[in-house]
């Protein structure tokens, strides 16, 4: 009949024993385009629990270990025409949206990790001394702390400037995209400098430090990669020029 069977998996799936249904995004055609063939993407509604559709545990992970992935695999599962969200084929501009402000909430929560973090890195860098002084008045370390502000203060403002826009209805790609690569980057670059304050005690697991920095690695991988922003990024900027 006119029913699609949905064929494949997915991995570092958040949480899909909780929900009654799945997103699933999957390529139902091709079509040509003036840059060439373009693979058609669309939205499928996939009830849990539907035959053909197996959820198991996945791999663990370093980071954020009270963090569970799982895996989806679809085998065979037929899906009527009403399982479609929006139309056939509009799924690529569906997941934009629903990306976009998930890159932006990822960046905000690395700019609150990130504050969490600088306190840390004064705490110890005001109360460790060396040479009968706080190991902070050593331009080393002081200078670590300054540019972990200036990088803060910076994200905090790309998050605002953003968030603003999506109230507006003005949000582009690239501008999720900017927040999620610097945000990202930046909170990794805090972690490691503190680290770095703390010495080999900042890689104790008695210290908070150990986890935090643990945790950082992770921020510039799930919801796309850094590689995958700085992609959306370049190409927004390309794209009206030809190139």
């Amino acid at each position: 009949g006119n029913d699609w069977i949905l064929n494949g998996s997915k991995h570092f799936i958040s949480g899909p024993c909780l929900p009654d249904f799945a997103i699933v995004f999957a390529v139902t055609g091709e079509d040509d385009t003036p840059r060439g063939k373009r693979k058609r993407i669309t939205a499928f509604l996939v009830d849990v629990g539907i035959e053909g559709f197996d959820i198991r545990e996945g791999t663990k992970c370093i980071s954020y270990k009270g963090y569970k992935n799982f895996q989806l695999s679809f085998n065979d599962v037929r899906l009527s025409e009403d399982k479609i969200l929006g139309q056939e084929g509009n799924g690529l501009s569906l997941s934009g949206k629903w990306l976009g402000m998930g890159r932006i909430w990822v960046g905000a929560t690395c700019c609150g990790k990130a504050e969490r973090i600088l306190d840390l890195a004064l705490d110890w860098a005001s109360s460790r001394k060396q040479f009968g002084k706080p190991i902070g008045s050593f331009q080393a370390t002081g200078f670590k702390l300054a540019d972990m502000k200036m990088n803060l203060r910076a994200a905090d403002l790309l998050v605002r400037d953003a968030v603003t826009k999506a109230v507006d209805g003005i949000m582009e790609d690239q501008d999720a995209a900017i927040v999620k690569v610097f945000c990202s980057e930046m909170l990794n670059k805090v972690a490691d400098d503190t680290v770095q304050i703390f010495g080999g005690m900042g890689l104790m697991e008695e210290m908070p430090i150990e986890r935090l920095w643990r945790d950082s690695r992770l921020e510039r991988i799930w919801d796309g990669t850094s590689e995958i922003q700085r992609h959306i990024i370049t190409r927004s900027m390309l794209r009206p020029l030809g190139a």
